[in-house]
């Protein structure tokens, strides 16, 4: 008799420790935005509007403070309920699908920019062209029970690509290298938030630990959120982590570490042997 008291038990402690979590799903993003992508609209829509909330989840998930609703489940009541994302502007909606769900608080976004501008220059013998890629992008946390706006957050972020007069370049993964810095960056400032530091409010210790990177200013994240750039004294979290630094165009430095005041890390990345295509053309 005790030892099958000992073995409910020990099934019952995970369902124990996750009912410690609170539980949150990330819906769809809505957009208002004017696309200016020309070609590939179509690809960029749908890293924004989807890929934009995965990358979200994910983060969520890693930062091991929250019960991350699965999302395609969430999709699933929506359609059955006959709702849409652009309905939990409607504070009962949101109560209505968080009681269906069974779920504390719904994470809501809108991609409030999202394009490119093309700048030529010509001077001193030199002709060039730069594409800024921009796209910027707000997420508030609803709390199910009450309907109330508890977070909310806008991002943005743009990124300048130059080319010569006598090249034409392409890359076709901007538009999810910039989703992934947005997000990484929504991510970090809610788990930065008071109200979402864990159980009673307490959060890891931030500690300075000095971050160099060749080539210089990679991206520093933590656990899969984004905490800085290398190249010097970056504040992360006390214990141990996944450290990841990463740089466009150069294979990706992750490793786990014990986490300390005073640590340094040093990343040397590698460089891809292929990023971008580039035609030469001839006048």
């Amino acid at each position: 008799m005790k030892r099958l008291t000992l073995l409910l038990f020990l099934f019952t402690l995970p369902a124990i420790r996750a009912a410690e979590l609170p539980s949150i799903a990330v819906v769809d993003f809505t957009s208002d935005a004017r696309l200016v992508w020309a070609s590939d609209w179509r690809a960029a829509w749908t890293t924004c509007t989807h890929g934009l909330p995965d990358l979200i989840s994910d983060a969520l998930v890693n930062s091991k403070r929250f019960d991350v609703y699965e999302r395609e489940k969430l999709s699933s009541i929506m359609r059955e309920q006959g709702l849409q994302s652009s309905g939990f502007a409607d504070p009962q909606t949101v109560v209505a699908l968080g009681k269906l769900a069974g779920i504390h608080y719904i994470l809501t976004g809108s991609i409030i920019d999202y394009g490119r501008e093309v700048r030529d220059f010509t001077g001193f013998g030199v002709q060039t062209r730069t594409t800024f890629y921009r796209l910027k992008a707000g997420i508030k946390i609803i709390d199910v029970k009450t309907g109330k706006v508890l977070f909310s957050r806008t991002e943005g972020i743009e990124s300048p690509v130059t080319e010569s007069q006598h090249s034409h370049s392409s890359d076709s993964t901007m538009d999810s290298r910039l989703a992934e810095e947005v997000g990484n960056r929504l991510v970090k400032a809610l788990l930065e938030d008071d109200q979402f530091k864990g159980p009673g409010g307490a959060a890891a210790k931030l500690v300075a630990v000095k971050v160099t990177s060749v080539p210089e200013n990679a991206d520093v994240e933590v656990d899969g959120v984004f905490y800085g750039n290398a190249g010097g004294e970056v504040k992360l979290p006390e214990g141990l982590h996944l450290v990841t630094i990463s740089l466009p165009g150069h294979e990706q430095w992750s490793k786990k570490v014990q986490v300390r005041d005073g640590l340094s890390i040093n990343a040397a990345l590698t460089k891809k042997t292929t990023e971008r295509i580039e035609i030469e053309t001839k006048p």
